[in-house]
């Protein structure tokens, strides 16, 4: 969830300054934008007052709910975007699951075209794509409806179960000596560090793939819509679908296209990618119930990288 602020924010290919969070949930990505120095206008958008009074039975959300840096808006997103003008640097959404209902219009083409029309130049829309809740039919429909609308997209994994869309309508470009910049001050890199994202590498090395590989995946699915919210009424979830989504969208990996990184520097983000990638794989040989291999390739990651708070947390240590 800190993710989902904080990554495109240190890609973000302007100085970015203000930014909306679509659905305050546990409040930890509302709470990440707070640790973003460079930001001036920090707004959140719920629909419940009682998510937002429950945020301090949550740990790492940095006290969003009460910071006057943040402007908690009680009222629905997708409203607030229709009935008020201001425009942002960057749109991020921290909403239910699609498949859940009367969500399905966070996540529909007409939604991002509304999100589009809040962009400040150079601006982006973060939009979470959480796998094991939808067959890989509808994310494939999700993923279409959003490239129908950001001519320049990529993903992301920040978590085993979901990822990130990043989308706009201009292009990114990920400059490494920039995003390296902006991670080492002190605030970004300390929340990022807690959650086992330790460098500016480590951050660059949680790339999947470009726009491209994005329409390889999404094919000749049809789009989310309004008027065809397909994803609300898809059939149940197959068992285990994670398994089959997750390595449908690693098989599309390539390199980052980035710039001003030096061999030291791609080194290191290889070096990260490799590993993260082997603990993936070895989470997956978890849900085909193959415990030898979890445990085999799982004991590399820690042996290489048993300090990381993410892997630990995750195998319980």
């Amino acid at each position: 969830m800190r993710i989902q602020a904080l990554l495109p924010l240190l890609i973000h290919n302007g100085e970015p300054r203000s930014a909306l969070v679509i659905g305050f949930g546990t409040g930890i990505t509302a709470g990440a934008l707070t640790q973003f120095p460079g930001l001036e206008h920090r707004v959140v958008a719920e629909l419940l007052p009682s998510v937002v009074k429950a945020a301090p039975l949550f740990k790492g959300n940095f006290n969003a709910a009460a910071n006057p840096a943040v402007d908690v808006r009680l009222r629905d997103g997708r409203q607030e975007l229709l009935r008020n003008p201001q425009r942002y640097d960057l749109i991020t959404l921290e909403p239910p699951p699609p498949s859940a209902a009367g969500v399905v219009n966070l996540y529909s083409r007409d939604f991002y075209q509304l999100a589009a029309s809040r962009l400040n130049e150079k601006g982006l829309v973060a939009q979470w794509l959480p796998l094991p809740t939808q067959n890989i039919d509808d994310s494939r429909s999700l993923v279409r409806s959003f490239l129908e609308v950001y001519p320049y997209a990529n993903l992301w994994t920040s978590e085993f179960h979901e990822m990130l869309l990043v989308g706009s309508m201009e292009p990114i470009e990920l400059d490494a000596a920039k995003i390296n910049q902006r991670f080492q001050q002190d605030s970004v890199r300390s929340t990022l560090q807690d959650v086992g994202i330790g460098s500016a590498a480590a951050l660059l090395a949680t790339w999947v793939t470009d726009r491209a590989g994005l329409e390889r995946f999404a094919a000749n699915a049809q789009p989310v819509t309004d008027d065809q919210p397909r994803i609300e009424y898809a059939p149940w979830v197959r068992a285990k679908e994670i398994t089959r989504v997750l390595r449908a969208l690693m098989d599309l990996h390539i390199a980052p296209p980035l710039l001003n990184a030096d061999q030291g520097f791609t080194e290191r983000m290889n070096t990260h990618q490799q590993r993260l990638m082997q603990f993936y794989h070895a989470s997956l040989h978890a849900y085909d119930g193959d415990r030898d291999a979890w445990a085999r390739d799982v004991r590399e990651v820690m042996r290489e990288d048993g300090g990381n708070p993410y892997f630990r947390w995750f195998v319980g240590e």
